[in-house]
């Protein structure tokens, strides 16, 4: 089940991310990357915990602009976004700790 602030993200809904008055986490994955899916699961769970962040997953076949735009080649990606602004990027698998060390660094 998708937490309850788990939104699916392309680049037509970037605006989402960028207009969100606080932190956004977004996870850029895709189907085929087992990384991704284990930290979409993380996602989920983090987002009923931390319910201030926003938190979105795109999928790179679905959102090229995202990825040229944040400059995201390969697959796992985690951006945190704050008031519009990239903050901080993650490229590679990330645990549950590491991801909140970053929402909690970040906050």
């Amino acid at each position: 089940m998708q937490g309850q602030n788990l939104k699916q993200i392309n680049d037509t809904k970037i605006n989402e991310v960028l207009a969100h008055a606080g932190l956004s986490v977004l996870l850029i994955t895709s189907t085929w990357d087992g990384h991704g899916i284990i930290m979409r699961t993380l996602l989920e769970g983090l987002s009923n915990r931390y319910s201030k962040v926003f938190f979105g997953v795109a999928d790179v076949e679905d959102s090229p602009r995202i990825c040229k735009v944040f400059n995201v080649t390969n697959p796992p990606g985690l951006l945190l976004v704050k008031d519009g602004e990239l903050i901080e990027r993650a490229m590679g698998p990330i645990g549950g700790s590491g991801i909140v060390d970053l929402i909690e660094r970040n906050s």
